[in-house]
């Protein structure tokens, strides 16, 4: 057991953390719309979200004096944990975002820490308590609610990319904490950026969508999204899930659909069935209670 003042400290902290960075991830349904209306290919915005955050994050590491010199091994595994990870999250991601609503996406993200719940449970011997029982069923009928109804097929093709995304999620988080522990999170966020960056321009280039023929201000859209919805998110994830777990992290990181709703309904104009919201509030009731579950247990050792 720890300590109660320190785990108290440390659970509100992580907390902070993992708040600000579904905060900050849940701003690129605006950066990503506006970007494509500006000319920008999915291929070529989910490459400068990279690039762009990779220089960002590593002027301002090494002006800073944070850059530190990594083991091979772990520049390594950290690079193809971005190159393979993010690779595979943004595109599916992006594509997604271009077949369906900004709104279904972002309640797509909802479900992802009640896998990561089920699998650390299944693989890493967690306890899966009634509450987790309960808010499954709430996400499953949320789920029926929200997708009872027919889409286009484009939308199918979406909900199928948005599900490969979230094993994906899943098993980067279970993964992705044993390389990036006792490593400063800005030095795992760099080198899996920039793994991210390689294998995001070599998607662009093989999908033929790499191309410099777009609005000037793609170019904001695309700073802003690599700023806020990348390099910032990417350090508060690591930095969440290094004081709590992935299991907590997650939880929390949950609020995310909830900030990524109010900007599209608020920003984009977008709109939603009476049956839509209701399905949605099942879903995100069944996650947040999950969240207070945990944060009962707050002063419990990870």
């Amino acid at each position: 057991m720890m300590h109660s003042d320190t785990s108290d400290a440390t659970f509100r902290k992580g907390a902070a953390f993992s708040t600000l960075s579904a905060m900050s991830y849940a701003t690129a349904v605006v950066f990503v719309r506006y970007a494509y209306q500006s000319g920008l290919t999915p291929g070529m915005a989910i490459f400068l979200r990279f690039a762009i955050a990779a220089v960002i994050l590593r002027g301002f590491l090494s002006l800073s004096g944070q850059w530190v010199r990594l083991p091979r091994a772990k520049v390594i595994a950290l690079f193809l944990l971005g190159f393979l990870a993010y690779t595979i999250l943004g595109t599916t991601w992006f594509l997604a975002l271009s077949m369906m609503p900004a709104w279904l996406v972002s309640l797509f993200v909802a479900i992802y820490p009640l896998l990561v719940s089920l699998c650390s449970w299944l693989f890493l011997g967690e306890a899966f308590t009634t509450s987790k029982v309960l808010s499954l069923c709430l996400v499953i009928g949320g789920s029926f609610a929200l997708f009872w109804q027919p889409f286009e097929r484009a939308v199918l093709v979406g909900i199928l990319l948005m599900v490969i995304n979230m094993i994906v999620q899943t098993l980067y988080v279970l993964i992705g904490q044993h390389w990036t522990r006792e490593v400063p999170p800005a030095m795992s966020a760099v080198w899996m950026i920039i793994g991210a960056a390689v294998g995001t321009l070599i998607y662009a280039g093989v999908s033929q969508q790499f191309s410099l023929d777009f609005a000037p201000v793609g170019w904001l859209w695309a700073t802003g999204f690599a700023v806020f919805a990348t390099a910032l998110a990417i350090l508060f994830l690591w930095a969440g899930i290094g004081l709590l777990g992935p299991t907590r992290a997650a939880i929390i990181g949950s609020l995310e659909p909830l900030f990524s709703i109010l900007l599209s309904v608020s920003i984009l104009g977008e709109t939603m069935s009476l049956l839509q919201i209701f399905g949605g509030m099942l879903l995100l009731a069944g996650v947040l209670l999950v969240r207070v579950q945990w944060v009962s247990v707050g002063k419990v050792k990870k």
